[in-house]
């Protein structure tokens, strides 16, 4: 069991391969720490959440995920755009990144 919770966090601290070498931003909401890597020319984010955290609700952690996707980026968050579970968020913005 041990295992697969140390591949778990390997995992989530590796930005997905449309993401490597694109700019990223650390930032703290609450009790919560994301990494959001924002893929330049585009509008779209991912936000890995690189905090530890027992048991993260996918509400508080969709809410803290759009307010450090505004914060890193400067833009909004699409509506309807947020996807994903409690360790990575993808989402769009409404501009395109540089």
């Amino acid at each position: 069991m041990k295992k697969y919770i140390l591949v778990s966090f390997l995992i989530t601290g590796c930005a997905s391969p449309a993401f490597l070498n694109q700019p990223t931003r650390d930032v703290n909401i609450a009790d919560s720490t994301f990494r959001v890597y924002m893929r330049s020319g585009t509008s779209d984010v991912e936000a890995h959440r690189i905090s530890f955290e027992m048991l993260p609700s996918r509400v508080r952690t969709y809410a803290r995920a759009h307010t450090a996707i505004t914060q890193a980026t400067g833009c909004h968050v699409v509506d309807g755009s947020l996807e994903g579970d409690q360790a990575i968020v993808r989402a769009s913005v409404d501009c395109v990144l540089q």
